[in-house]
């Protein structure tokens, strides 16, 4: 079993915890969780995530 990967935010110097996030491509939104600080709400996405589930979201939605 993989290890979970421990982020902390630069800013705030806490840990980020998994948050539902929203997003917005050509007027629809979409929910899904990401590392995100619990002060500032800083997000980080993984590379996995951007080039993967979002550029397949982007994909369907621009489809319609």
């Amino acid at each position: 079993m993989a290890e979970k990967q421990i982020l902390i935010c630069d800013k705030c110097k806490v840990e980020m915890e998994e948050i539902d996030a929203n997003f917005s491509y050509l007027d629809r939104t979409f929910r899904h969780k990401v590392l995100r600080c619990p002060e500032c709400g800083q997000v980080s996405l993984s590379e996995d995530l951007v080039t993967g589930r979002m550029s397949e979201v982007e994909a369907l939605i621009e489809e319609k």
